[in-house]
């Protein structure tokens, strides 16, 4: 008996799915029989022209509310701040408060240090222990304080791999306007 070459399993492979398909197409179509004949209101009613409602613009859905907790992820924090549209407030006394008073002469020498200012502009303040204070405003006067402890150089790392995570955050909740 002979085998199957490569070239035959892949043509007869071919075969069985052009089969199925033509199959399955074959089901969607109403058998003839069942196709009824238009009666004469109905002709009239397919001959007259059809009326389109008017596109209209889906109603906006609330967004969840969003769950922070002690201990996640800053990154994961950011992400979902930015998105309830909070934005960055810019400290600029950040490279002095991160990094010391000689702030111009460190970043000078060692700019991958100061950097951190420059992409996570919300950075205020970090103690040389690993505390770190960030700032969010919204709106009108709107203010969101978020402390932080661990490595500020994963400021942007998310989920559990993270080394910087949230201690505390106020107002409590990022959804509702703050009422300070």
């Amino acid at each position: 008996m002979k085998t199957t070459g490569t070239i035959g399993r892949h043509r007869l492979r071919g075969i069985v799915v052009g089969c199925g398909l033509m199959l399955l197409a074959g089901c969607s179509q109403p058998p003839a029989a069942a196709v009824a004949t238009p009666q004469p209101e109905a002709a009239a009613q397919a001959a007259a022209p059809a009326t389109v409602a008017p596109a209209s613009e889906p109603a906006p859905v609330a967004a969840a509310p969003v769950a922070l907790t002690e201990g996640m992820a800053y990154a994961d924090l950011r992400t979902a701040v930015l998105s309830k549209g909070w934005k960055p407030k810019v400290d600029a006394q950040c490279k002095a408060n991160v990094v010391g008073g000689n702030f111009a002469e460190v970043c000078k020498d060692h700019p991958d240090q100061c950097k951190v200012c420059d992409d996570a502009p919300e950075l205020s303040s970090c103690s040389g222990d690993g505390h770190c204070l960030m700032n969010f405003e919204r709106g009108a006067g709107e203010a969101l304080a978020v402390s932080t402890y661990g490595e500020i150089a994963d400021w942007n790392v998310s989920g559990a791999s993270s080394r910087l995570t949230v201690k505390w955050w106020d107002p409590e909740s990022i959804d509702a306007p703050a009422t300070k």
